[in-house]
């Protein structure tokens, strides 16, 4: 009997200390994920260049109503007879004449690819152009005399 218990004590104990590794291992997992992520979300801040769709201004104007916020509605296929057409309010940028720039996705700025970064800084440099190695001499043997 005092084997089980002694051994209940001991998985007891076990799972404590489980309980606090885990729990240990989960708070220092977290800090790390938060700092990991405000360093790289500042590096990545600082590789942002403007929007070259909406000018860094993070809205452009509509499409479909072109800035004048409502359009023509007709319901029928063909067009109605003149002075009959309603108007519509626009359902793409609803009413507003412009809408969040879908480029940028409102920021203003955005990330560029990898290959549009060294175009002004030479790109080449990022290739390693090496001369070619010089052939081997051949040396004599059982082989070279046959040839």
């Amino acid at each position: 009997m005092a084997a089980r218990q002694a051994l209940g004590r001991a998985f007891l104990a076990a799972g404590g200390v489980m309980l606090f590794m885990g729990g240990a291992s989960t708070l220092v997992c977290t800090a790390t994920m938060g700092v990991a992520k405000a360093v790289m979300g500042k590096q990545k801040a600082r590789q942002q260049v403007p929007c070259t769709v909406c000018r860094a201004k993070k809205r452009v104007v509509c499409e479909v109503c072109e800035g004048e916020r409502v359009i023509k509605y007709w319901p029928t296929p063909e067009p109605p007879p003149a002075q009959t057409h309603s108007w519509s309010v626009c359902t793409m940028c609803e009413g507003a004449g412009d809408h969040n720039c879908i480029n940028c996705i409102g920021l203003g700025s955005v990330s560029p690819y990898p290959w549009e970064e060294g175009e002004d800084a030479g790109a080449t440099a990022a290739v390693a152009v090496l001369p070619a190695p010089s052939p081997a001499p051949r040396r004599g043997g059982a082989g070279a005399a046959a040839v």
